[in-house]
């Protein structure tokens, strides 16, 4: 009887939710999250000119590691 009554309305599956639950996580993390999202939006632009700003990072750094290399090798060699 049990299951004719509940096939009556049909067995359904859950609702997933649409966005995840931020009760009982680290608060800190959630709101560094949120703001981290904010961050994220921006325009063309702006996105092209951090683009730009990494790259030129990114080769000051490798400039600086052959540099490094170099001394060690030249430090190495000495002894």
């Amino acid at each position: 009887n049990q299951i004719y009554k509940n096939h009556r309305n049909g067995i359904k599956k859950t609702r997933r939710p649409r966005k995840m639950s931020m009760s009982g996580m680290n608060c800190r993390f959630v709101r560094n999250q949120a703001f981290a999202k904010r961050g994220m939006k921006c325009t063309d632009e702006e996105k092209a000119e951090r683009l730009a700003a990494q790259k030129e990072a990114q080769k000051r750094i490798e400039e600086k590691k052959k540099v490094e290399k170099a001394e060690r090798l030249k430090e190495l060699a000495g002894k």
